[in-house]
């Protein structure tokens, strides 16, 4: 339905028609995997559309990391992840790393490596579809960093207090 003239028109219809599936695959998240809005218990609808809301950043923040991941492979984590994010990735990851998994917390993990093992933190193996990693590991692995990035929050904070003592 749109009036095409000039060859950018084209193009910018072509263009919207290529982000279709990114917006299925948001929509995919924000409904079902690891958001489930549509299971909300609020009554109030101010409630509903806040809480709609911040689950919509979830799952943009899930869909973001996957793309990522699988088209800008080699960019440093640090383009989505936080310092504490990170750190917080290295110590779950040392956790529970293969013998043979080398990794050295020194080095800034690629973009690609630390979604990975975020979702491996969420329980992919790599094994069952044999694909990437998706939005449900991805975001069950989110939580967990989240947590740990907060305890590396409070001790930096706490720590920088003691230094000043």
């Amino acid at each position: 339905n749109q009036q095409i003239d000039t060859v950018e028109q084209v193009r910018l219809v072509i263009f919207g028609y290529t982000q279709r599936w990114k917006i299925e695959d948001f929509h995919k998240t924000w409904k079902g995997g690891c958001c489930n809005v549509e299971r909300t218990q609020l009554r109030s609808r101010q409630h509903v559309i806040n809480w709609a809301t911040l689950l919509a950043a979830v799952a943009a923040r899930v869909e973001r990391l996957k793309q990522l991941a699988r088209q800008s492979e080699t960019l440093p984590a640090s383009v989505e992840l936080t310092a504490d994010e990170i750190q917080a990735l290295y110590i779950l990851k040392l956790r529970i790393r293969r013998r043979n998994e080398s990794i050295d917390p020194t080095q800034m993990p690629s973009i690609a490596q630390a979604t990975l093992w975020i979702a491996e933190l969420g329980g992919y193996t790599g094994k069952s579809s044999g694909g990437p990693p998706g939005s449900t590991t991805i975001s069950r692995g989110l939580e967990r960093i989240r947590v740990g990035a907060e305890i590396v929050s409070a001790f930096r904070s706490d720590s920088a207090k003691m230094e000043k003592r």
